[in-house]
């Protein structure tokens, strides 16, 4: 079982899997820093019995609520730039969220390996770029 990757893991439903969740570095963060922010990250769970982890795609959701955001958001770095990173300096893989709403997700999914679970728009309103789940899945699957 040592020898299952990520993926065939998680496809087996007769086993558990435990996953770590991080979120990547605030888009802009020099490469030096967003190794040591992984580094800590990767040393704070080398004691826990984890399978992997699961990096996730920070989005802005203005089709969710017409309230003002409390605080700014603010983009993060690249999800898979960051998962790769993680399994580089750790040695476990990760299973990288990644929302649909983006103009680039073809080219996001041409240049990306590894377990990937896509999230749909934040809400059916709004506009947003990039395909719906239904397209992003046929991407996936073909």
């Amino acid at each position: 079982m040592a020898d299952e990757s990520l993926h065939e893991r998680l496809a087996n439903p007769a086993r558990p899997v435990f996953l770590l969740g991080d979120v990547p570095p605030g888009e802009g963060t020099p490469p030096h820093k967003c190794s040591e922010i992984a580094n800590k990250f990767v040393s704070r769970s080398k004691m826990l019995a984890a399978d992997g982890y699961i990096v996730y795609d920070i989005q802005d959701e203005p089709g969710r609520t017409d309230e003002d955001r409390p605080f700014p958001f603010r983009r993060v770095m690249d999800s898979s730039t960051h998962a790769a990173l993680l399994a580089n300096l750790s040695g476990r893989e990760c299973l990288v969220y990644k929302c649909v709403a983006d103009p680039n997700f073809e080219s996001w999914l041409e240049n990306t390996n590894g377990a990937i679970n896509l999230v749909g728009r934040a809400s059916s309103g709004g506009k947003y770029e990039g395909p719906t789940i239904s397209e992003a899945m046929s991407m996936v699957e073909s």
